[in-house]
């Protein structure tokens, strides 16, 4: 798995072309819930004064995500934003400040921030959220922040997403051991499925 990348900090991220001309910076993530993926970037211009720009950045013309920069082959990459942007959920604000609920009913918190996969894939792979109590016990973090991982099919609205009640299994408190949790998470769904499959009727 490539490495992991909260939505927010990609905001500002350099748009870079092979060349290394830097053409824009992301202004914000465009992520399609239904799909669980980004699908591209509206941008802005270079520099603290400069606004949004008319064009922005699907997610087919990515050539790489990273860390540092949005990699691009060359400047002919960008399109018109209502390309890019085709439906208004498509946004990933939709889906921030959304209730977290498992698919048995309980609420475990707030969708703070969308976990992208970097490289080239662009996959959802779970949330920063808000835990509340039937996630962390205990009034004294009662506000902690924790990564969650995505089921493979995800139901979202702009109020309410919906995540397997196994997923909660796998939280993880930084990004960096939340990929291993991941894994873990995918690995176990992997083999239920097998064993499902391998069930005489």
């Amino acid at each position: 798995m490539n490495e992991l990348m909260a939505a927010r900090s990609l905001t500002t991220l350099p748009v870079v072309t092979l060349g290394g001309e830097a053409v824009a910076q992301v202004k914000d993530t465009v992520f399609d819930a239904a799909a669980g993926r980004v699908t591209g970037f509206t941008l802005s211009g270079r520099g603290l004064l400069s606004g949004p720009l008319k064009l922005s950045l699907p997610w087919a013309a990515v050539h790489s995500l990273g860390h540092d920069a949005v990699m691009i082959v060359d400047a002919c990459a960008l399109a018109d934003t209502p390309v890019v942007v085709a439906r208004r959920e498509a946004q990933q604000g939709r889906v921030l400040h959304a209730k977290v609920l498992t698919d048995e009913g309980a609420e475990v918190g707030t969708v703070l921030d969308v976990v992208v996969e970097g490289g080239t894939s662009g996959r959802v792979v779970g949330f920063r959220i808000a835990a509340g109590k039937a996630l962390v016990q205990g009034s004294r973090r009662r506000r902690h922040r924790v990564y969650v991982p995505r089921g493979e099919t995800l139901a979202v609205s702009g109020r309410a997403l919906v995540i397997p009640a196994d997923a909660t299994r796998y939280v993880a408190d930084d990004l960096p051991s939340f990929a291993a949790r991941v894994g873990a998470f995918h690995e176990e769904g992997r083999d239920h499925e097998e064993g499902r499959e391998g069930t005489p009727p």
